[in-house]
């Protein structure tokens, strides 16, 4: 039983590896079309007034390998929420996204919960999230994640790079990004926030899909 499971996750390592040679090693490169600035693209949402666009320091953008980016407030009927969108052109860089574990506490921020999987289906679209709360102080926010490549959503960086390899492969196209929503909440359970961040995402979303794909609407996985 033992040797039987051992020899199908060798065959299943051969074949991912196999496949992501060839996807990666081999194939043609992708065409790279550039798009309009995101910053431009998402200067407003439907039904939200745009507060602020904040520019990131060129350090950062290095840090992480941007190609483009959003990063904004908007404040909707129940309140402020924060957009970020980092954006990639090209499947090299599908390392390049810092989750919020990594990057809140480096900022000085507390993660006070564990991550929770969790996923928001409407209309033609599924998205698989994670959520998490965080701190700095007196100040909380809820923070909504996850990685996108065309339609696909996902929560891990190994299953965004198995999406860029279809993506690829079916489509000659290797854009991605990771999509942060967070609200700020004061004292209450965070229910509010988290339909506020859901409300948001439904949304902003068709407009991130339409984007990505040129597609008006998609069936996701």
């Amino acid at each position: 039983m033992r040797n039987t499971l051992k020899m199908k996750m060798l065959v299943l390592m051969v074949v991912f590896f196999s496949t992501c040679i060839f996807v990666y090693g081999f194939n043609k490169p992708s065409e790279i079309v550039k798009k309009p600035a995101l910053m431009n693209y998402f200067d407003s949402i439907d039904g939200y007034a745009t507060l602020r666009h904040i520019p990131l320091k060129e350090s950062s953008v290095a840090m992480l390998a941007l190609d483009d980016y959003v990063f904004a407030d908007y404040k909707g009927e129940q309140g402020v929420i924060n957009l970020y969108i980092g954006y990639y052109y090209t499947a090299d860089k599908a390392y390049s996204a810092h989750s919020p574990l990594v990057c809140y506490p480096s900022q000085g921020w507390k993660i006070d919960t564990r991550p929770v999987k969790s996923t928001l289906t409407f209309g033609h679209h599924k998205i698989y999230f994670e959520e998490i709360v965080t701190s700095h102080g007196e100040e909380k926010e809820l923070v909504l994640y996850w990685y996108q490549t065309g339609h696909f959503t996902n929560t891990q960086v190994y299953r965004n790079k198995i999406d860029m390899g279809y993506n690829k492969l079916v489509k000659n196209d290797e854009q991605h990004g990771f999509v942060r929503v967070s609200v700020p909440f004061g004292n209450d359970s965070g229910v509010r926030a988290k339909q506020a961040a859901t409300k948001f995402i439904q949304d902003f979303y068709p407009s991130l899909v339409k984007f990505i794909t040129g597609d008006e609407i998609v069936l996701n996985n």
